[in-house]
């Protein structure tokens, strides 16, 4: 193991150690800490039962945050990514449906914003004048603006 994850690791082992300790966050990590980070995370967590192989295939569930929130403090968030992280490992990309499941998969989480947001302006419209919706439609960028009118 590098330096790098031998020291993250400690760190983790220390935070976890303490129970007023409820999760281990960073805030605005640089991308190689992210990578360091999420393979760090991904080696704990692949020893846990919900991240084996045969369960990451059912997809992602509440145990698996509920089980690396208990045993490592990771959030949902970082759970998330390392179940996908995991998922991609334990998928057969030669399989061209299990490959695509998998790619939906992410394809739908990383949907769930812009549907958030879409369901958001549909109320506005019902209740804003045209000129206030438009305005509204005004603020948000062009890439925006061109997702919602689909």
């Amino acid at each position: 193991m590098w330096h790098g994850a031998k020291l993250l690791t400690a760190m983790y082992e220390h935070a976890c150690a303490d129970p007023l300790v409820c999760d281990i966050t960073v805030e605005d990590p640089s991308e190689n800490f992210t990578r360091l980070r999420n393979f760090v995370d991904a080696l704990k967590c692949s020893s846990l039962p919900s991240f084996q192989p045969e369960k990451l295939k059912d997809g992602f569930s509440k145990e698996m945050v509920k089980e690396a929130r208990e045993k490592y403090k990771i959030t949902a968030v970082q759970v998330r990514k390392i179940y996908e992280l995991l998922r991609l490992r334990a998928t057969d990309v030669s399989n061209a449906d299990e490959y695509k499941k998998y790619r939906l998969e992410v394809k739908r989480r990383l949907n769930i914003p812009f549907q958030k947001e879409k369901k958001s302006l549909q109320k506005l419209e019902k209740f804003l004048q045209p000129q206030e919706y438009e305005a509204v439609l005004q603020s948000k960028s062009v890439d925006n603006q061109h997702e919602f009118s689909r």
